[in-house]
C-alpha cells in the first residue's frame, strides 16, 4: 500500500485475513477499505466501512482511520453534508485520545483541507493545508509530507503559478527521498500538466517523458495510462499526428485493460462478501441460540424463586398481577426483537439488489465483448443503458433510506447521471441542457420516468440528424400550479422518429412507462412532451 502496488495487497489480505486475530483482521479491512477506494469501488469501500463502523470490538485508532477513509468516499461522491460529518467524528476522537495524533493528524489535516477544496472555501483550506505542512514538520512525517506539498500546489492554481511550481518541485523530491516510483510517475504527470497548461509545450514534453521512462515501474494502470494520455495531447499541439495517435491508442489500451481489471476485481469482491454476509450470518444464529438458551434458563430460575415467593406470600392476586406484567414485557420485547430484524432484512435486500445489479451490468459488458455481431453489440449496449438507469435510481433511493430519509429521489441529479451515462459511452458526441427546479418524485414516480428519459437519450443519438454539426439535447420538467409534473424534451435532429421494425421495444417501454405514470403524452417532430399527476 505504502508503494500503491494496491493489486498485490489486496491479493495479500484477502489470501490472509482468516490467519489473524479479531483486532488484526479490523485493522486488515481497514486497508482494504482504502484500496478498494483506490480502484474506484466505492460502493464495495462504503459496505466494508459500514461493517466496519458497526463492529463495537474496534479500538478508537481503527475508528479514526474508517472515518477519515469514510469522509474521502462521501468527498468523491459529492456528499458534503456526510463528509463533513465523518471528519466531526474523526477530530472527537482525537479530543478523547490526543496520543493518536501523532501518527495519523498530519492525513487528518490533508483529508479537512481537501474537503474545504473541493466546496469552494479556498482561503479555509489552504489554511489548514499550511497547519498540515507545520505539523509534518514538526514530528518528521515524511510519508505524508509530499501530500502536504501537493495540496499546496493546488491551493496556488491559478492565482500564483511561482509558488504552485514549487510546491510541485517540492512534492516531487520528497517522493525521490522515499523511492516511491508510483508517487514520482505522478508529479511528473502533475508537472507536465502544469506547463501544457501553460502552452509550455517543451518543458511539458520533458516533465511526461521522464513519467514514460518510469512507466514500466508502475503498477497502477490508470496512472500509467494517464502518463500516455497526456503525451498523446502534447504531440497534438505540437502537430504530431502520427505520435498523438499512437499515444493515444496506447493510454486506450492501458484504460480497457484497467476497467477489465476493476471489473474483475469487483466480481470478486461480490463473491467474497457473499462468504463473509454467510459466515456472519451463521455465527449470528449460532449466538442467537446461546443467547435463547440462556434466557430460557434465567426464565426458568424466576419462575421458580417468584412461585416460591407468591406461595410463601399467598397473594393470589399479587401472583396473577405480577405474571401479566411479565408476559407483556415479554410480549413487547418480541415485538422489538422482530422489529429489529425486519429493519435489517430491509438493510441486507438493499445491498444485495444493488449487488446484484452491479453483477448484473458486469455479466452483460462479458456477453457483449464475446459477441460479434455489432447489431448484438448495440442491443447489449441499450440493454446496458437501461439496467444502468435502474441501478441508478436504486442507489439514490438506498442512499437515502441509509440516512432515514422518505422514499423519494432528487430527480436533477438522477436525470444528470442519465445523461452523463450516455456521454461517457461515447457512442456519440454531443451536447445537452437540463432545465429544472430542485424537484423530489417519490421511487415509483421517478424509475418510469428514467426510463422514458433513458429511450428518448438513445433515440436522439441513434437517428437524430441535426442540421449542424453537434447533436444538443434539451431536458425540462416542472411542477405546475394543478400539482402536475410536465416534462418537455428535444434534440436540435429535424425529425424525430422511431424505427419501427428496431425500436418497437423502445415504443413499448416509453408507453408502457406513461401508462404506469398515468400521464399522457404528445409529440411533434423533435419535440416531446409527457405531463402526469405528483400524487
Amino acid at each position: 500500500m505504502l508503494y500503491s502496488d494496491f493489486k498485490t495487497a489486496l491479493d495479500l489480505i484477502n489470501k490472509n485475513r482468516e490467519r489473524y486475530t479479531d483486532s488484526e483482521k479490523a485493522d486488515l479491512d481497514v486497508m482494504k477499505t482504502k484500496i478498494l477506494t483506490e480502484f474506484g469501488l466505492y460502493d464495495e469501500a462504503f459496505k466494508l466501512s459500514q461493517n466496519l463502523i458497526s463492529n463495537p470490538k474496534l479500538t478508537a485508532e481503527q475508528k479514526l482511520k474508517i472515518h477519515v477513509e469514510r469522509a474521502l468516499i462521501f468527498e468523491i461522491n459529492d456528499d458534503a453534508k456526510s463528509c463533513l460529518q465523518e471528519l466531526e467524528k474523526a477530530a472527537n476522537i482525537f479530543l478523547v485520545n490526543p496520543e493518536l495524533k501523532l501518527k495519523n493528524y498530519t492525513n487528518f489535516l490533508i483529508r479537512k483541507s481537501s474537503y474545504y477544496r473541493v466546496n469552494g472555501f479556498s482561503k479555509k483550506a489552504y489554511d489548514l493545508a499550511n497547519e498540515a505542512k507545520e505539523y509534518a514538520e514538526s514530528v518528521n512525517d515524511q510519508v505524508n509530507m509530499p501530500v502536504v506539498e501537493l495540496i499546496l500546489g493546488l491551493g496556488n492554481r491559478k492565482t500564483n503559478l511561482q509558488k504552485e511550481l514549487q510546491h510541485y518541485q517540492r512534492a516531487l523530491y520528497l517522493y525521490k527521498n522515499l523511492n516511491h516510483n508510483e508517487a514520482i510517475i505522478s508529479m511528473y504527470h502533475n508537472l507536465s500538466f502544469f506547463y501544457f497548461s501553460e502552452k509550455d509545450y517543451r518543458l511539458s514534453n520533458i516533465y511526461i517523458d521522464s513519467a514514460l521512462a518510469m512507466a514500466s515501474k508502475s503498477n497502477v494502470l490508470n496512472y500509467k495510462a494517464d502518463i500516455f494520455q497526456m503525451k498523446s495531447d502534447i504531440m497534438e499541439k505540437q502537430n504530431k499526428s502520427d505520435s498523438a495517435l499512437y499515444y493515444y491508442k496506447t493510454a486506450s489500451e492501458i484504460y480497457k485493460e484497467f476497467n477489465n481489471e476493476q471489473r474483475d476485481l469487483k466480481v470478486k469482491e461480490l463473491g467474497l462478501q457473499y462468504n463473509f454476509e454467510k459466515e456472519r450470518s451463521e455465527k449470528k444464529q449460532l449466538q442467537k441460540n446461546i443467547s435463547n438458551t440462556r434466557r430460557f434458563t434465567i426464565s426458568l430460575l424466576i419462575l421458580l424463586f417468584g412461585l416460591l415467593f407468591f406461595l410463601w406470600m399467598q397473594n393470589k392476586y399479587r401472583k396473577k398481577i405480577e405474571n401479566q406484567r411479565k408476559k407483556i414485557t415479554q410480549k413487547n420485547e418480541a415485538l422489538q426483537k422482530n422489529l429489529e430484524e425486519k429493519q435489517f432484512l430491509v438493510q441486507e435486500l438493499n445491498h444485495r439488489v444493488k449487488n446484484n445489479l452491479a453483477v448484473i451490468l458486469s455479466l452483460i459488458g462479458f456477453q457483449k465483448d464475446q459477441a460479434d455481431n455489432e447489431d448484438y453489440k448495440k442491443r447489449f449496449d441499450e440493454l446496458y443503458q437501461r439496467i444502468k438507469t435502474i441501478t441508478i435510481a436504486h442507489e439514490l433511493y438506498s442512499y437515502n433510506v441509509n440516512h432515514n430519509d422518505d422514499s423519494y429521489i432528487e430527480i436533477k441529479r438522477y436525470t444528470r447521471k442519465i445523461f452523463e451515462t450516455h456521454f461517457s459511452s461515447g457512442n456519440r458526441n454531443f451536447s445537452y441542457d437540463i432545465d429544472m427546479n430542485d424537484i423530489q418524485l417519490k421511487v415509483d414516480k421517478t424509475l418510469p420516468l428514467g426510463l422514458i428519459i433513458n429511450e428518448l437519450i438513445t433515440n436522439s443519438i441513434k437517428h437524430a440528424k441535426p442540421e449542424s454539426d453537434l447533436l444538443s439535447l434539451f431536458f425540462k420538467l416542472e411542477k405546475t400550479e394543478k400539482g402536475e409534473i410536465v416534462m418537455d424534451y428535444n434534440d436540435n435532429g429535424t425529425e424525430f422518429s422511431f424505427d419501427i421494425k428496431n425500436d418497437s421495444l423502445g415504443i413499448f417501454i416509453i408507453e408502457g412507462m406513461v401508462k404506469q405514470l398515468k400521464g399522457s403524452y404528445t409529440r411533434e417532430k423533435a419535440n416531446y412532451k409527457i405531463v402526469f399527476p405528483n400524487d
